[in-house]
């Protein structure tokens, strides 16, 4: 023991005083630094050392080598490895001192990297558990590397061989399990992501601690101990035994092997969630509903693991495998839907949703069918009818009638040529093939539907004209010919309730989600449901303000689909304004409400639309049911029209009614000239106050000396314990035009800053920060009201919940999208459920609430911090190798 500690304290105390320590120790935490600073320590960014960890993890691959280079090759250059080796000092002695003095070393460089946690704290709420497992992680794997280098190092007399080797090595190993398993059979392929050094630390780094992992690295120390033993052993003798060497080798690496695979069996595996969210531990409430089910339940994920990191695949991998625990009825399975090996999987799946729907594609079909041969004979009526029409045209002296016989004949040619293009269209949405393997039914059954419907309210239209007191020499002719538009009308009126009879074609809406390629399909006994990939991997994040959230947030997510497969609820979303036309459409700017549509529908919601200026009240039952209201984008002049002022009426009676309201304001120049917002009035009488005069502004900096007003805010926290708040913390939202709204309980609120200010001069075009007044203290935005049994929310924002805000991303090649405003869907999601009284509905627990945030970073003390971790901390290593040379000469 007294020989090891010897030579520990020997290399320890050589390897300090060698300029060497101070420039691995400045190069580590300068990479670090600049990791932490440009991925995590940002304002609203994500209180996680990960993405420090996964930087480290690369860095040690590069650095450990130089620690282990000189610990026995220096020795043999410089003459001083004889003396060692003549000492009474054992084989294994020497070793073992080694390789602790070079682990100390190694545990020293990665304290390197306490200042950076000790400024997190500052700032936000950090996740000791997952810190400490990910150091363990960073040890481990170093502690590896460490062997593999010491060994290397005996086995030379150069520094930069054994330097080069090790790195070369580990490289080689991890690069090699990365890129070989696409080139070898499915059932081969796992082996290579088992020795994946970087797959085993992710783990570690992600908050997970596993038995196999840490069995993995301390077999590969151990291994790499015991070749070094056997170098140095061999050294001192003199000679080197090649069978002996040989046999030792393939009994090492079978002893590997063995203890790996046994590591790897579930009945001697163990995990430990070291989260203190325990956020890889099922929550209560999951574990209760996956309790309940009693019959056959799949869920599988469609993800392409090569566009996602590893993390994100583990812990997609983790939760599933916890779901699966808990019941034996549930299977749970990933599938790469790029991957050519996958196929048979895919069409596994795709096969059981077609035989849950198999009536319903069967129906839906033969109404489609029969539609089809309708519309077809309507064009065979037209192509006939056009030249009636034609005849009718030349026969009348009646300039009226000439024009109206004008419009019909070339209306019914058109029809005649063209109407093929429509059964095309038809024919496109019901075509299976890889990219479509479900037929789309709602697609093509809509298609019809507007189709039919146009047609038969048309040539309705034209047999009440022909019907009508037409001139004399074309009288009785049109009355002869508006019985054959009539039968037309009438069966195309049938055909139009056929289709509409359908009602909600689930398996149209289940082929359309399908096609964007991923995402988690759920199928139960009777029914399926797909959840889009941006619902469930918050990594698709675009703002490069805030660090990428790469946890894995499914457990909420699919819970909560789960509760929507099994509930008896159906819940209604009624969006009310007063827009000429429908906002179900696509409109210019894509300010509609096409987006939203689709995404309630696809969280089996049933939206309808309603324009008080032109249709009834729908009449709805039930208590889940939500109302949105829109106001006006903008007014032609300052005044309400009455068209405005009956919106405003028919929200003021859905108060009245107790319904649940979702109101959305707009700004206003109306209190900028002394006169009150007549929606300002309308949201007083749910105890809410609204500034729609004034918007939240603020500057930023586009380059030198120049700026540019910002007329909107993306925010990332919620407000408040409630249901809505947990669910939607730590997601981007887009609010354009943002007013204050006081009141209720707020949701969202703008942060004070030196840089925004509140004006009621946001609708010029040239504004400017002069003479402005910036807010002292947080503005709110969106307020939730509950009052006995009636619920609402009030956004101070109108434009946040259109397509364009909803869908607005960045394209990344190819058909990558990553979503900018991921929180914008999610909040619609969440507000509906809210409101139609759905709590359990609403996925609660996300990873916002799971994991601390950064708060209170300014842009001054974001900036002055950046500059004194990127640079002061390896700076002071480099002092100190000044320092320590300068004290040596001294000496």
């Amino acid at each position: 023991m007294n020989q090891e500690c010897s030579i520990f304290l020997r290399d320890v105390r050589s390897f300090f005083v060698v300029p060497t320590a101070g420039i691995i120790a400045a190069l580590f935490t300068l990479v670090c630094s600049i990791i932490f600073v440009g991925q995590v320590f940002v304002p609203n960014g994500i209180a996680s050392m990960q993405p420090v960890f996964n930087g480290a993890t690369w860095l040690l691959i590069i650095l450990c080598p130089a620690i282990t280079m000189r610990l026995i090759a220096e020795e043999r250059r410089v003459g001083s490895w004889q003396l060692t080796l003549a000492s009474p000092a054992s084989a294994l002695s020497i070793v073992k001192g080694k390789f602790w003095a070079a682990w100390l070393i190694l545990i020293c460089l990665l304290l390197t990297t306490l200042p950076l946690l000790v400024v997190l704290m500052f700032y936000a709420s950090v996740d000791f558990g997952a810190v400490l497992s990910g150091y363990l992680g960073l040890l481990l794997f170093g502690g590896a590397v460490l062997s593999t280098g010491l060994m290397v190092s005996a086995c030379t007399n150069s520094q930069t061989v054994a330097y080069i080797v090790t790195t070369f090595f580990w490289l080689t190993v991890s690069l090699a399990a990365k890129a070989l398993p696409q080139y070898v059979p499915a059932e081969y392929s796992n082996w290579f992501f088992y020795i994946d050094p970087e797959l085993r630390v992710s783990k570690f780094s992600i908050g997970l601690i596993d038995t196999a992992n840490i069995v993995y690295f301390f077999v590969i120390i151990k291994a790499f101990g015991w070749l070094t033993m056997l170098a140095v052993r061999n050294t001192r003798q003199g000679r080197v035994p090649i069978i002996g060497l040989l046999s030792s080798c393939v009994l090492l690496l079978a002893c590997v092997v063995s203890l790996n695979v046994i590591a790897l069996q579930e009945p001697v595996r163990w995990r430990f969630d070291a989260t203190g969210s325990q956020s890889y531990t099922l929550s209560e409430q999951t574990k209760s509903l996956i309790s309940d089910i009693d019959g056959p339940y799949q869920i599988t994920v469609l993800l392409d693991d090569t566009q996602a990191s590893r993390s994100s695949v583990e812990q997609i991998d983790e939760v599933l495998r916890r779901i699966q625990q808990e019941s034996e009825w549930i299977s749970v399975n990933r599938i790469n839907p790029s991957d050519p090996t996958a196929i048979s999987e895919y069409e596994s799946i795709v096969q059981q949703l077609r035989v849950r729907y198999a009536e319903e594609i069967s129906r839906c079909e033969a109404e489609i069918e029969s539609s089809i041969e309708t519309f077809y004979t309507l064009q065979l009526f037209a192509a006939s009818m056009s030249s009636v029409s034609e005849t009718l045209l030349q026969a009348t002296r009646n300039q009226e009638e000439q024009a109206t016989l004008q419009t019909l004949t070339s209306s019914l040619s058109l029809l005649a040529q063209e109407g093929g293009l429509i059964l095309a269209e038809v024919e496109k949405a019901l075509k299976v093939d890889i990219n479509a393997p479900l037929p789309r039914l709602d697609f093509a059954r809509d298609i019809l539907l507007t189709a039919t419907s146009r047609w038969a309210t048309e040539l309705a239209e034209v047999a009440w004209w022909l019907r009508a007191n037409r001139s004399a020499e074309i009288a009785e002719f049109c009355m002869r010919e508006s019985i054959a538009f009539e039968e037309m009308a009438r069966s195309l009126k049938k055909t139009e309730s056929a289709l509409l009879a359908i009602g909600d074609i689930e398996v149209g809406l289940l082929a359309t989600q399908l096609q964007s390629g991923e995402g988690a399909i759920l199928i139960s006994q009777d029914k399926a449901a797909m959840i889009p990939a941006r619902l469930l991997f918050p990594e698709k994040q675009l703002e490069t303000t805030v660090a990428a959230d790469r946890r894995f947030r499914g457990e909420q997510i699919i819970s909560s689909a789960m509760r929507k497969l099994h509930s008896e609820a159906t819940p209604t979303v009624i969006f009310v304004h007063g827009e000429q036309g429908s906002l179900f459409g696509i409109r210019p700017n894509n300010a509609d409400l096409l987006s939203a549509r689709t995404l309630l529908e696809a969280s089996r919601f049933e939206v309808l639309e309603w324009m008080p200026h032109q249709d009834a009240k729908p009449e709805v039952q039930g208590d889940n049911v939500a109302w949105i209201v829109i106001p006006p984008a903008a007014r032609a002049g300052l005044e309400p029209t009455a068209i405005e002022l009956g919106l405003i009426d028919a929200t003021r009676q859905l108060f009245a009614t107790g319904a649940n309201v979702m109101v959305n304001l707009q700004p206003s120049l109306l209190p900028k000239y002394g006169q009150k917002d007549p929606w300002a009035n309308l949201v007083q009488q749910l105890g809410v106050s609204a500034e729609t005069g004034i918007v939240v502004l603020e500057q930023v900096a586009t380059g030198p000396h120049q700026f540019d007003i910002r007329r909107s805010q993306t925010l990332h926290h919620t407000n408040g314990d409630s249901l809505v708040a947990r669910a939607l913390n730590g997601r981007a939202i887009f609010f354009p035009l943002p007013i204050e709204v006081l009141g209720g309980t707020t949701l969202y609120e703008i942060e004070a800053s030196s840089d925004r200010w509140l004006d009621d001069a946001w609708a010029n075009d040239s504004l400017t920060f002069a003479d402005q007044e910036p807010i002292e203290e947080a503005v709110p935005i969106v307020s939730l009201v509950e009052s006995g049994t009636q619920r609402a929310v009030v956004v101070g924002s109108g434009g946040w919940l259109f397509s364009w805000a909803l869908d607005r991303g960045t394209q990344l090649g190819g058909q990558n999208v990553m979503m900018a405003n991921a929180g914008n869907s999610e909040f619609l999601l969440s507000s509906v459920e809210w409101l139609s009284n759905l709590d359990s509905w609403i996925a609660a627990g996300p990873i916002g609430n799971q994991i601390g945030r950064i708060t209170g970073l300014s842009s001054k003390a974001h900036m002055y911090w950046s500059i004194g971790l990127v640079f002061g901390i390896p700076l002071d290593f480099i002092a100190c190798i000044f320092v320590m040379r300068k004290w040596r000469y001294a000496a």
